[in-house]
């Protein structure tokens, strides 16, 4: 029951991003700096959208039935406009530099946020990592570090005051590191407001 409350989660959410970003709907999460982390997987999702494309009609003249070249092509059309709504998902949940603090987001899928009062440092350094997975944690002796992860890497890292639930699956976390298309600039708007 989990996994399909998940996926329906996942489903809505992919549906939702696709409708604020045709229809340019605000970012519910309101104002504040914003920074954009899709740069990198942009790319990858276009070459999958272009590909979906080229399929659709390739697929019409392929099969030979017309009860299966109607279901191929609707659930071709789904499929198209699905990776269009992940795309619209980086587009329109970017991370937010707020007044109250900061919030590190991945698509609708992570909206972890630190009060500036719990960062002690940000700063910017690339990372790759060997794993690719969104989400990451690694413990070290100081504590647990969450990753917020772009392709298998991140660029800024948030050292915390302390142990901080910062609304991510594990935690409390001693830092936060993520992915930033401007990580120089998100950190510069980010330590105006610290402290």
């Amino acid at each position: 029951m989990s996994l399909l409350r998940t996926a329906m989660t996942y489903e809505r959410g992919v549906w939702v991003s696709l409708f604020r970003w045709v229809f340019r709907r605000p970012d519910p999460a309101g104002p504040g700096d914003r920074f954009g982390y899709s740069a990198m997987t942009t790319p990858v999702l276009l070459a999958f959208i272009g590909v979906s494309i080229v399929e659709i009609p390739i697929l019409h003249f392929l099969l030979p039935w017309r009860t299966v070249q109607i279901i191929a092509f609707v659930v071709s059309i789904w499929g198209l406009l699905w990776m269009v709504g992940l795309l619209g998902a980086v587009r329109v949940n970017p991370h937010l530099v707020q007044r109250e603090g900061i919030r590190i987001r991945s698509g609708f899928t992570v909206d972890a946020f630190v009060p500036w009062s719990a960062v002690a440092q940000v700063r910017t350094r690339n990372r790759p990592l060997e794993k690719s997975k969104g989400v990451q944690f690694e413990e070290t002796a100081d504590g647990l570090i969450g990753k917020v992860v772009v392709l298998g890497q991140t660029n800024v890292e948030l050292v915390l005051t302390a142990p901080t639930d910062v609304g991510l699956p594990r935690g409390p976390l001693t830092e936060l590191h993520f992915w930033a298309d401007e990580p120089r600039e998100l950190a510069a708007a980010s330590l105006v407001l610290v402290g």
